[in-house]
């Protein structure tokens, strides 16, 4: 009888145990520093939708702002020790799309803007702030655009000094 009653509060302790665990899963959220995907978007369509270098600009510094933060926030190197860091990955994105894509677009947009209204400092900050924050072979296609346009903008430069 003893024998019983143990194995029933046995089983009793892990089936609440178990259904405990369960009835508060994990909250995972897709968001990065409280800024959501729709926020995102939203900033990333209206930098590529503008005609005003400005604000162009500043949706290019928002965007740049969230993908540091997407970036810093999945370091693992801070908290694992050395002898682990090279047998874990880093997390995959949570977001359907690239971050550091869509910010790395919205510099090269507000960069072209300000060559033409005739910003060209501010034309080369946005180009170098793509050469500089992504040098990383998936973003080769924006690091050679902003390449190109550096070009153009340094022969413009020499043409007006002549």
């Amino acid at each position: 009888m003893r024998y019983h009653t143990l194995r029933q509060i046995i089983l009793l302790l892990a089936g609440l145990t178990a259904v405990g665990c369960q009835s508060n899963p994990a909250v995972t959220s897709v968001r990065y520093d409280n800024v959501r995907f729709m926020d995102v978007w939203s900033t990333y369509t209206h930098c590529l939708s503008a005609e005003d270098s400005q604000v162009a600009l500043q949706d290019s510094t928002k965007l740049r702002v969230v993908s540091r933060a997407q970036t810093t926030r999945s370091t693992l190197d801070t908290i694992l020790p050395t002898s682990l860091k090279n047998m874990v990955s880093q997390p995959s994105s949570r977001l359907a799309v690239d971050v550091h894509a869509m910010a790395a677009s919205c510099s090269l947009h507000a960069g072209n803007l300000a060559m033409s209204a005739g910003e060209l400092d501010v034309a080369r900050s946005q180009f170098r702030e793509v050469l500089q924050g992504h040098a990383e072979s998936d973003y080769a296609y924006y690091t050679a655009q902003a390449r190109e346009r550096l070009t153009q903008l340094e022969l413009t430069l020499q043409a007006a000094l002549r």
